[in-house]
C-alpha cells in the first residue's frame, strides 16, 4: 500500500494544484473516532489511505472519476443518510452473493461520489461472497462492485495513469479515458459548447431590428405540425418558424442541438411582444 501511495502522490505532483486540493493526513484520534461514531472498524488499506491525506478539500476528481470526502465530511454523509433508512430499507432478501440485497445499508459507509448522482461506498457488511472492505458504486440505483479493496483500486488509478489509459483534463477537473471514442466524444462536446458560446444569447436578440439575419445555436423541440418550433438558447428560449428539414428528437436523445440561421420578423402585439423568427436553414449539429 505503501509503494502505491507513493506512485499516486509523484503521479499528482505532475497535474497543477492536485496536491493543494488534498488535506493533510489524518490522525490514529480522528480514524478512531471516525470508527466509534459509524460502528465498524476501517480496513488496514483504509486507514492508511487516510493516514496519508484526509481526502480533499476542493472540487477535483483526483481519485479516477471521483473525489474523496474528509473524515469530517464522511461522518456528515453518513449521519444523514443513515436519518433516512427505514427498517424496511435494511431489510435484507438475500445475502448469498458479492452485495446483500437490500435497498440500504448503514454499514455501506458512503466516502466518495463523482460530483454527480454516483456514489463511492466502502462495505462493511458484504454478502457471502463479497470481502469486508470491497468498494461499491451506485448510480441512482442498486449498488455494484466497484474494486475488492481500496488497494485495488488505487493500485488500478495507477495503472490506468501509468499506461495513458487515463489523463488530466484540465477542462473537466479530472482524468479522462483516452480511448478514441472518448476522445472523440469529448473533442464533440468542446465544440458544441464554443458554437454555443459564440452565438447571440436572448438579451443579443433583443438588440435586433426586423430584417436582420444572424445564426443561433441551441437545443430544438420540433413541431412539424405548425412549423412552429422552440429553440432552447443561452438566456432562454425563442420560437423560431418554418421548415427545418428532417430533423425530429427522441425520447432517449431529448432535443438535438441544432445551428438555425434565422431572419428577424415583426414584433407581435403592436410591437410591444417578440419578433419572430423565420427559418433561413436549420442544420443539427453533430
Amino acid at each position: 500500500m505503501k509503494s502505491i501511495l507513493e506512485q499516486f502522490e509523484k503521479q499528482l505532483t505532475c497535474i497543477e494544484g492536485a496536491i493543494d486540493e488534498l488535506f493533510p493526513p489524518a490522525s490514529d484520534e480522528e480514524l478512531n473516532m471516525a470508527e466509534q461514531e459509524l460502528g465498524i472498524n476501517f480496513p488496514d488499506d483504509f486507514r492508511s489511505l487516510y493516514k496519508w491525506r484526509n481526502g480533499q478539500q476542493g472540487i477535483l476528481f483526483l481519485f479516477d472519476e471521483f473525489r474523496l470526502y474528509s473524515i469530517d465530511e464522511m461522518l456528515e454523509m453518513n449521519r444523514s443518510g443513515r436519518e433516512y433508512l427505514t427498517p424496511e430499507d435494511t431489510k435484507v432478501s438475500d445475502d448469498s452473493g458479492v452485495i446483500k440485497d437490500c435497498i440500504g445499508n448503514p454499514n455501506w459507509i458512503q466516502f466518495g461520489d463523482n460530483g454527480g448522482n454516483t456514489i463511492l461506498f466502502l462495505d462493511m457488511d458484504p454478502g457471502k461472497q463479497g470481502a469486508v472492505g470491497q468498494l461499491l458504486e451506485a448510480c441512482e440505483g442498486e449498488p455494484e462492485l466497484q474494486s475488492n479493496s481500496i488497494k485495488e483500486f488505487l493500485e488500478n488509478i495507477t495503472n490506468k495513469i501509468a499506461s495513458g489509459e487515463i489523463a488530466w483534463d484540465t477542462d473537466a477537473g479530472g482524468f479522462v479515458e483516452m480511448d478514441d471514442e472518448s476522445v472523440t466524444e469529448r473533442e464533440c462536446f468542446k465544440n458544441r459548447n464554443k458554437l454555443i458560446e459564440s452565438a447571440p444569447n436572448l438579451e443579443a436578440l433583443a438588440r435586433l431590428h426586423e430584417g436582420d439575419k444572424v445564426t443561433l445555436v441551441g437545443a430544438i423541440k420540433p413541431n412539424h405540425k405548425t412549423k412552429k418550433h422552440k429553440l432552447y438558447i443561452r438566456g432562454g428560449p425563442v420560437r423560431v418558424t418554418g421548415d427545418i428539414g428532417k430533423i425530429n428528437t427522441g425520447l432517449a436523445d431529448g432535443p438535438p442541438l441544432v445551428e438555425v440561421s434565422v431572419k428577424v420578423g415583426k414584433k407581435a402585439l403592436l410591437g410591444i411582444g417578440a419578433p419572430s423568427y423565420e427559418v433561413i436553414s436549420c442544420v443539427r449539429i453533430p
